[in-house]
């Protein structure tokens, strides 16, 4: 994370995403961040290939609600709102996630799955 700190521009905060919001289901061994930076940094960030890291997707959001990767398959974008991003106790916040369901009898289908994040930096003011 310092090598992300020091060659993005304007990150202002960096949060861990992708968490279950029970604590005891299975994770993936595929780290998500979600970055609060500007268009700028994004542009930078995707020419990084230093930091690039086939375990890690960043998200970066440019507006305080709009996402768009900068590395990391498959490609995303999305939106705070549509997360329904909540930021609960100081450093943890909750989202939904929109998934393709993995129960056989519901093939096709589109499940929301509850998320928790958790913040990891934010720029002193």
């Amino acid at each position: 994370m310092r090598r992300l700190l020091r060659d993005g521009i304007d990150i202002e905060a960096v949060w861990s995403v992708g968490h279950g919001a029970d604590p005891d289901a299975e994770q993936s061994d595929r780290e998500e961040l979600l970055v609060f930076a500007d268009p700028a940094t994004l542009a930078h960030l995707r020419k990084c290939d230093n930091l690039r890291d086939a375990r890690v997707a960043l998200l970066v959001v440019t507006d305080g609600d709009s996402f768009e990767n900068a590395w990391g398959a498959p490609p995303m974008s999305g939106s705070l709102a549509r997360w329904a991003w909540r930021e609960g106790s100081p450093g943890q916040a909750y989202y939904d996630e929109s998934r393709w369901s993995a129960a056989p009898e519901e093939v096709g289908s589109v499940v929301r799955v509850r998320r928790k994040a958790f913040l990891l930096w934010q720029r002193n003011h």
